[in-house]
Protein backbone atom coordinates (compact mmCIF):
# COMPACT_ATOMS: atom_id res chain seq x y z
CA UNK A 1 0.00 0.00 0.00
CA UNK A 2 1.24 3.30 -0.55
CA UNK A 3 0.51 5.73 2.68
CA UNK A 4 0.13 9.60 1.74
CA UNK A 5 -1.06 12.66 3.74
CA UNK A 6 -3.48 13.67 1.23
CA UNK A 7 -4.98 12.54 -1.90
CA UNK A 8 -2.37 12.23 -5.70
CA UNK A 9 -2.93 15.46 -7.50
CA UNK A 10 -2.00 15.90 -11.45
CA UNK A 11 -0.92 19.72 -12.38
CA UNK A 12 0.71 21.67 -14.28
CA UNK A 13 4.45 22.99 -14.05
CA UNK A 14 5.48 26.18 -14.54
CA UNK A 15 7.56 25.40 -17.54
CA UNK A 16 4.80 23.63 -19.38
CA UNK A 17 4.90 19.94 -17.93
CA UNK A 18 2.50 18.06 -16.09
CA UNK A 19 3.77 16.70 -12.49
CA UNK A 20 1.59 14.00 -10.32
CA UNK A 21 2.51 15.02 -6.91
CA UNK A 22 2.32 12.39 -3.68
CA UNK A 23 2.60 13.98 -0.66
CA UNK A 24 3.85 11.31 1.46
CA UNK A 25 5.65 12.70 5.01
CA UNK A 26 7.09 15.64 7.61
CA UNK A 27 10.27 17.13 6.19
CA UNK A 28 13.24 15.37 7.06
CA UNK A 29 12.24 12.29 7.88
CA UNK A 30 14.55 9.89 5.98
CA UNK A 31 12.24 7.03 7.27
CA UNK A 32 9.61 8.14 4.61
CA UNK A 33 9.57 5.07 1.97
CA UNK A 34 9.60 6.79 -1.41
CA UNK A 35 11.24 4.16 -2.78
CA UNK A 36 9.09 1.34 -1.74
CA UNK A 37 6.03 3.55 -3.35
CA UNK A 38 7.76 3.76 -6.51
CA UNK A 39 7.78 -0.59 -6.32
CA UNK A 40 4.13 -0.11 -5.88
CA UNK A 41 3.49 2.18 -8.44
CA UNK A 42 5.45 0.52 -11.12
CA UNK A 43 3.80 -2.73 -9.52
CA UNK A 44 0.21 -1.09 -10.67
CA UNK A 45 1.47 -0.02 -13.87
CA UNK A 46 2.82 -3.17 -15.05
CA UNK A 47 -1.09 -4.76 -14.97
CA UNK A 48 -1.83 -2.64 -18.29
CA UNK A 49 1.83 -2.00 -19.93
CA UNK A 50 5.12 -3.09 -19.38
CA UNK A 51 7.30 -0.80 -16.83
CA UNK A 52 10.77 0.13 -15.53
CA UNK A 53 12.18 2.01 -12.66
CA UNK A 54 15.29 2.84 -13.26
CA UNK A 55 16.96 4.93 -9.96
CA UNK A 56 20.19 5.29 -8.62
CA UNK A 57 21.36 3.59 -5.82
CA UNK A 58 20.04 3.68 -2.22
CA UNK A 59 21.99 6.21 0.29
CA UNK A 60 21.88 6.62 3.75
CA UNK A 61 20.18 9.90 3.91
CA UNK A 62 19.73 10.56 0.23
CA UNK A 63 17.42 13.57 -0.65
CA UNK A 64 16.65 15.18 -4.35
CA UNK A 65 16.64 11.81 -6.00
CA UNK A 66 16.02 11.93 -9.74
CA UNK A 67 14.94 8.82 -11.97
CA UNK A 68 12.73 7.60 -14.56
CA UNK A 69 9.95 5.31 -14.80
CA UNK A 70 9.09 3.55 -18.15
CA UNK A 71 5.18 2.91 -18.65
CA UNK A 72 4.53 1.42 -22.64
CA UNK A 73 5.62 4.28 -24.29
CA UNK A 74 5.40 6.77 -21.79
CA UNK A 75 8.52 7.68 -20.23
CA UNK A 76 8.15 9.94 -16.55
CA UNK A 77 10.22 11.85 -14.52
CA UNK A 78 10.92 10.41 -10.99
CA UNK A 79 11.78 12.82 -8.62
CA UNK A 80 11.61 12.62 -4.35
CA UNK A 81 13.04 14.68 -2.00
CA UNK A 82 13.04 14.05 1.93
CA UNK A 83 13.86 17.58 2.77
CA UNK A 84 9.95 18.01 2.07
CA UNK A 85 8.15 14.99 2.31
CA UNK A 86 7.14 14.49 -1.33
CA UNK A 87 7.43 12.56 -4.65
CA UNK A 88 6.53 13.56 -7.96
CA UNK A 89 6.18 11.79 -11.56
CA UNK A 90 6.59 14.51 -14.38
CA UNK A 91 5.91 14.49 -18.19
CA UNK A 92 4.92 16.58 -21.01
CA UNK A 93 1.46 14.76 -21.50
CA UNK A 94 -1.09 15.37 -18.77
CA UNK A 95 -3.16 12.01 -19.96
CA UNK A 96 -0.13 9.38 -18.66
CA UNK A 97 -0.20 11.09 -15.41
CA UNK A 98 -4.09 11.06 -15.12
CA UNK A 99 -3.86 7.11 -16.09
CA UNK A 100 -1.53 6.45 -13.58
CA UNK A 101 -3.22 7.82 -10.80
CA UNK A 102 -6.16 5.56 -11.72
CA UNK A 103 -4.08 2.42 -11.75
CA UNK A 104 -2.63 3.13 -8.16
CA UNK A 105 -6.01 4.31 -6.56
CA UNK A 106 -6.46 1.10 -5.02
CA UNK A 107 -3.24 0.48 -3.26
CA UNK A 108 -3.71 4.52 -1.51
CA UNK A 109 -4.52 4.98 1.80
CA UNK A 110 -4.66 8.53 2.79
CA UNK A 111 -3.97 9.02 6.43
Amino acid sequence: MIELRSSPVVEATSDGKWQLVFWMGDAFEFATPFRAALDEIADALRREAHSIMQLPECEEFEDFVEGTLYFGDNVLHVYFEHSLGYLALSTDSEEPLRRTAELIQPRVIVT
